[in-house]
């Protein structure tokens, strides 16, 4: 069996910025979809695990998907993203992101107890999305980048907390990106989308950047149901594990309106100075 080897042109165009680079859901999001747009129908995005080894700036580089092995219900892919132009791949200047994905088909397992009653994560009780109002973000109290999505918090904002817990629901506006239905690539990506929660008990601003991100799949997409012709708020919720010499651990995840835990996310987080 041929595995598949595609190389395609992925431009970062200006306003994704989060410092130097652009936002790391940005990144994500673009490597989940390459593969979920080559991949076999049957068989969806679990999860992905990447690491952005330099800022992506803005301008042109080459996504490079192969795929590793294809069992007989998962496959894995390596993506991989370089600066070099797209016409001359003679010029390889390195990688500036990659990461591992999972797929898989879906299974009918019958089980005792069922997989559906499995977990002990439970959403936190908090206000609706209704009932928080949307805050505009943007330059100069934050990344370039959330002018681009939607964000009602629940939690303080940086500098203002005590708490090791982050919350708020967020979404992409269909302004940002057209569509009322979330993505499973999207939603790798959008879990990024909150600041550290080391901001929130951080009396002062400090530079920050990920070392490690692992996200994990729970939901079929299309069962988060749009609102209003959009896609829905999800509820996000991260917390810090522990911290040591300037590197802290950070869970994240993402929760439907109605109680559904969508996404889990692990994080290395450091601070830089």
């Amino acid at each position: 069996m041929s595995l598949k080897h595609i190389t395609e042109q992925w431009s970062v165009a200006d306003g994704w910025q989060q410092g130097r680079g652009a936002w790391g859901g940005l990144t994500i999001t673009a490597m989940a979809e390459i593969v979920a747009a080559h991949e076999s129908t049957d068989r969806v995005l679990r999860t992905i695990s990447a690491q952005i080894l330099e800022p992506v700036v803005v301008g042109d580089y080459t996504m490079t998907a192969k795929c590793l092995r294809q069992g007989s219900a998962m496959s894995t892919w390596e993506v991989d993203i370089s600066p070099h132009a797209f016409k001359d791949d003679s010029t390889n200047l390195g990688s500036v992101a990659r990461a591992q994905i999972i797929t898989g088909s879906r299974r009918n397992i019958e089980i005792t107890p069922p997989l559906k009653e499995w977990g002990s994560a439970v959403m936190p009780e908090v206000a609706t999305a209704e009932e928080c109002m949307i805050i505009p973000l943007g330059p100069p109290v934050a990344p370039t980048f959330t002018q681009r999505l939607e964000y009602r918090p629940i939690s303080p904002l940086p500098t203002m907390g005590e708490s090791d817990t982050a919350l708020g629901w967020v979404r992409i506006p269909s302004a940002t990106k057209p569509g009322s239905l979330w993505t499973a690539a999207e939603l790798m990506g959008i879990i990024d989308a909150w600041w550290p929660v080391s901001y929130s008990i951080m009396k002062e601003m400090r530079p920050m950047a990920t070392v490690a991100f692992s996200a994990h799949l729970l939901i079929d997409p299309e069962t988060i149901e749009s609102v209003n012709g959009e896609r829905a708020p999800l509820l996000h919720e991260a917390t810090i594990s522990s911290a040591f010499d300037g590197f802290t651990s950070e869970l994240r995840r993402l929760w439907t309106a109605d109680g559904r835990l969508v996404a889990e996310n692990l994080q290395s987080i450091v601070v830089i100075k």
